[in-house]
């Protein structure tokens, strides 16, 4: 794998930036099929495509339920140029804002205008927010409007050349925007999934209780991991792979996969809320072969 590690686009919490290396050595290289259910950031993605010439896949495809980040990656992929304007000039407004307060008040004038509009500008305004909001964190209210803090930042830097890139590298990838069981349904009917390595990075499990009460969704919806765990194991001819935060309960759903750690890390999802967790990968087939 190389060594350069090429960030998302946007900020995700819970990425997978600082676990590549494991992740991706611990591929199913030969399939012919790449499927993500739960693509969050894309970080996997894109490094997976930066590493493509070690892998057998031909066709890869990519889920997010979360609309925001499939729009996102749809316009980065097919109008970059139009991003790249509109990107640039919302950036370049709060960067000449002087004062921090400024900032703020600009920042919650683009959140509100984005939990009002459904035009491809949305997603310039979801890049910003998941720039300047707290962490990188998506969490919606019970009305499903995005409802994350202003982050302080005092200026926020974009490489556009490393975006171009990103834009050039996602050109083959296939996005649907679809509940995961619906998404599964749908590759089934296409006839790829026997053929497909699944890589799966559902929604944390934490084990501490009062983190458990307190946390904040990333939706206004929760997962159910008895009933993925079900549904993954009734693929009975892909391979696949799990990535999850180590916990009682984690292991308590996943323990008859094969099991293997990865490095600990910090994971930040509530924006009040930063704790160490070590990342598990469990898998239908040994990695080690």
């Amino acid at each position: 794998m190389k060594s350069e590690v090429i960030s998302a686009p946007i900020r995700w919490a819970g990425s997978k930036k600082r676990l590549l290396n494991d992740i991706l050595e611990a591929f199913d290289k030969n399939k012919q099929n790449y499927i993500e259910p739960f693509l969050g950031s894309g970080v996997v993605l894109i490094n997976l495509l930066n590493n493509i010439e070690n892998f057998s896949f031909s066709t890869l495809i990519v889920n997010d339920i979360n609309s925001n980040i499939i729009n996102f990656y749809n316009l980065l992929k097919n109008e970059y140029k139009y991003l790249q304007k509109y990107i640039f000039n919302i950036i370049n407004k709060y960067n000449k804002l002087v004062d921090i307060s400024e900032k703020e008040k600009y920042y919650y004038e683009i959140r509100e205008k984005f939990n009002k509009n459904n035009n491809k500008i949305k997603a310039v305004y979801f890049f910003f927010l998941m720039k300047t909001g707290f962490n990188g964190v998506y969490r919606e209210n019970q009305k499903g409007e995005f409802n994350v803090p202003f982050g302080k930042k005092e200026c926020v830097n974009v490489d556009f050349d490393k975006l171009e890139q990103i834009s050039n590298l996602i050109q083959k990838v296939e996005f649907y925007n679809l509940d995961y069981i619906e998404f599964f349904y749908q590759m089934e009917q296409k006839g790829i999934l026997n053929k497909s390595f699944i890589y799966c990075d559902p929604p944390y499990l934490p084990e501490d209780k009062t983190v458990n009460q307190k946390q904040e969704l990333y939706t206004k919806k929760n997962f159910d991991h008895e009933q993925f765990v079900n549904i993954m194991q009734n693929i009975k001819k892909a391979n696949y792979m799990i990535s999850m935060t180590d916990s009682k309960i984690a292991n308590n759903i996943y323990g008859k996969l094969n099991k293997y750690t990865a490095k600990e890390l910090i994971r930040t999802i509530n924006p009040k809320k930063g704790f160490k967790s070590t990342e598990l990968i469990f898998s239908n087939y040994n990695i080690n072969n």
